[in-house]
């Protein structure tokens, strides 16, 4: 056995060489002072075990540990000043790990660890200031109606190099009405702000811009993205608040508002720190920009830039447990709002969109660690929340919100079955397993969603002002869910003619073809503002896809006794489509692009009555819709459509197509005008498909628009 084997544990008895003589390797006498360190001159130091214990270890720690709290504490007083508010719940998930594991060991090292991980979030560049350079950007105030002919840039002072960038802002009263505008008409599209927040966020803005301080970034984006929405939502009506004379000069403006909010999130995400009203603010503005040019690259980037900076908040692990302390709080409540409605919109935008988002999403469940929000009110949103969660089937403001995250919750599970390979239509096995998730759905729906405004009242005992925004949830929802309905089943919908096996296809599109009319029919007979609904793209979508259905099932269907009631669903969608004409372009270039298609496709073009005799006097009759009402298509009511007509390929310049009268629709050629009637067309076009033309609707409805049937 190895001789440090059989002397181990045993103490020495002997002292050890002096250091000197062990470092010369020379023989010690082991006195003190040793013989060689006497006649060397040098200081013996003998290692003696059985002597006074060795210095403690922890003082020079101490004093370490000591010293960095000290600067800690100087550094954070120091940032308090000069930001003039506490840093909110910001933290980034690597911090969170250390933090989690200083609760497991000593405390001088826990605290230590804390000081390391603040320095190395100084270096990741995580500590950045909220308000934004003065020298980039400058926000000035004038009456709104002067804003479009204001510079966009401006030279600070004689001696300035280049000029630097200008936003103008309304007068306050302005802003105001502004404000008012989008929590009555908007908000309830995409509700991820807290209302009652919102008039103090204005105050203090403006209190910043009058005393000519540094704005922060975020309340600033969030104001230019409410003025992009109200703007471009302002119809006919608005205009009797008082801030524009017509819908056409405030729609006008919004492109603007879009382009100020671009630059400030340009400016802000690289000099600041973008707080959670900044993440608002680009959800709002990347709403309007989906409804103004689709879902077009810059409204991509908008988005992944929400969720960036997002994280960048924490917002994805905001129930973390190091967390606990702040879960309670109305900034944690309002930060998962928004991160499920980020994440409920990236799901869908995988699912229903084509081109390079389609298969693809960035919020994987696995990755977050949020708690969906809470169905409560705006109002008992606060600090240290202990109300108690309203079951679903109580009406909130959150209602919508909470059942469009299960909807986007399947089309997460649709992406997650299809893999990227084979990324386009699902596997039919796919499509039933979604379809039988969205029927559970629809039989949990709360009743509330499919009440009158009357009956929510009586029952739910809410004013009228919250009850019209819960019937307008339940418009949204039922829209929405019937048209997500629709756009699965719909690459099997023709097959379902011809294959038993897809008929379940055909009649569910049909089904929710009918109840997307139907829904807008509903809207419409309940006499609140609806103008503003046909800017929101994906409503226009539903109506669009839900007249393609229509039209296809018009021309299988041969059974006679069903063509009035065709005819009646389908006059009623290409009404809709019409009214959209005065307060969105994208229902122009809708219309356009069907005639367009069905021209192309030498589908039978409509003829004047004058020029075809008909065997019966349908014509002269009013259609029926699907609901057994009478249509009001008659010369008195100024309807479009009525007796087909025979007119040469488009010669019109596009400033016709474009026109907003809302007496004839001149698709590029093909239109109908006043005093003429759609069925003859129809049934030519019936017949026409009787005779054998051979319609590769597949095809067809590929030389659509992209740029508009992207969410086909």
């Amino acid at each position: 056995m190895p001789k440090y084997l059989q002397t181990h544990g045993v103490p020495r008895q002997r002292p050890v060489s002096c250091r000197s003589c062990r470092a010369r390797k020379l023989r010690c006498s082991r006195d003190a002072p040793c013989t060689n360190c006497v006649s060397r001159g040098l200081r013996c130091e003998l290692d003696n075990s059985s002597g006074s214990p060795p210095r403690s270890v922890q003082t020079p720690e101490s004093e370490v540990v000591e010293r960095l709290r000290k600067l800690e504490e100087l550094v954070e007083s120091q940032r308090s000043q000069r930001n003039g508010s506490p840093k909110p719940i910001s933290k980034s998930s690597n911090n969170l790990g250390l933090q989690n594991h200083m609760y497991n060991i000593c405390p001088a090292i826990a605290h230590l660890d804390k000081d390391v991980a603040w320095l190395a979030s100084i270096y990741s560049g995580l500590e950045v200031a909220e308000k934004m350079p003065s020298n980039k950007i400058v926000f000035r105030i004038c009456p709104m109606q002067h804003i479009m002919e204001a510079q966009s840039y401006i030279f600070l002072s004689p001696t300035s190099i280049e000029p630097s960038r200008c936003i103008w802002l309304p007068l306050y009263h302005e802003a105001k009405i502004i404000l008012n505008k989008f929590t009555e008409d908007i908000d309830g599209g995409h509700h991820v702000i807290h209302t009652p927040s919102l008039p103090s966020i204005l105050d203090e803005l403006y209190a910043c811009l009058n005393q000519q301080g540094q704005v922060k970034a975020g309340p600033m984006i969030l104001l230019l993205s409410i003025m992009a929405s109200s703007t471009h939502s302002w119809v006919r009506r608005d205009c009797e608040r008082g801030v524009f004379s017509t819908s056409a000069e405030a729609n006008k403006q919004s492109p603007s508002w879009i382009k100020a909010t671009e630059d400030v999130i340009d400016i802000a995400h690289r000099s600041t720190r973008v707080s959670i009203e900044g993440i608002q603010g680009i959800i709002i503005a990347s709403f309007v920009m989906g409804n103004i040019e689709g879902f077009s690259r810059k409204c991509r980037a908008m988005y992944s830039m929400a969720l960036l900076l997002a994280r960048e908040l924490g917002l994805h692990c905001i129930d973390h447990p190091s967390m606990a302390s702040a879960a309670k709080s109305a900034n944690a409540e309002m930060g998962r709002r928004v991160w499920w409605y980020l994440a409920a919109s990236d799901w869908q935008m995988a699912a229903r969109f084509n081109g390079v988002a389609q298969g693809v999403y960035q919020c994987h469940v696995r990755q977050m660690i949020v708690r969906k929000p809470l169905n409560i009110n705006d109002e008992d949103v606060t600090d240290g929340m202990n109300c108690i969660e309203q079951p679903l089937s109580q009406p909130t403001t959150m209602s919508y919100s909470l059942q469009r995250i299960r909807l986007s919750e399947i089309c997460r599970n649709i992406v997650d079955r299809t893999p990227l390979i084979h990324a386009g239509v699902p596997g039919y096995e796919t499509i039933m397993d979604a379809d039988t998730e969205i029927q559970t759905i629809l039989s949990e729906t709360p009743p509330f969603f499919s009440m009158s405004v009357e009956q929510i009242i009586q029952i739910y005992q809410l004013d009228h002002q919250h009850a019209s925004r819960i019937f307008y949830q339940g418009y949204l929802l039922s829209s929405l869910t019937h048209a997500m309905h629709c756009k699965i089943h719909f690459a099997y919908f023709t097959r379902g003619y011809v294959d038993p096996s897809y008929a379940a296809s055909r009649e569910i599109c049909l089904r929710s073809a009918r109840k997307i009319i139907q829904n807008e029919t509903r809207l419409e007979q309940s006499g609140l503002c609806t103008a503003a609904r046909y800017r929101v793209i994906l409503l226009l979508l539903g109506i669009f896809m839900a007249t393609i259905v229509l039209i296809m099932d018009m021309c299988h269907n041969k059974s006679s006794t069903q063509r009035e009631k065709q005819q009646g669903e389908l006059a009623d969608a290409f009404r809709l489509l019409e009214e959209a004409r005065e307060d969105s372009e994208t229902a122009v270039n809708f219309l356009d692009s069907l005639m367009q298609v069905l021209r192309r496709h030498k589908m039978p073009r409509p003829k004047r009555a004058e020029e075809t005799l008909l065997d019966s006097d349908m014509g002269n009759e009013p259609l029926e819709t699907a609901t057994g009402a009478v249509g009001a298509y008659s010369t008195a009511n100024n309807q479009p459509y009525s007796n087909p007509d025979i007119l040469p390929l488009p010669t019109a310049p596009p400033s016709v197509l474009a026109s907003n009268n809302a007496n004839i629709m001149d698709m590029g050629g093909d239109g109908f005008t006043n005093g003429e009637d759609m069925s003859s067309y129809f049934n030519e076009l019936a017949e026409s498909f009787e005779q054998g033309v051979d319609f590769d609707w597949n095809d067809i409805f590929a030389g659509l628009d992209s740029s508009y049937t992207q969410g086909l």
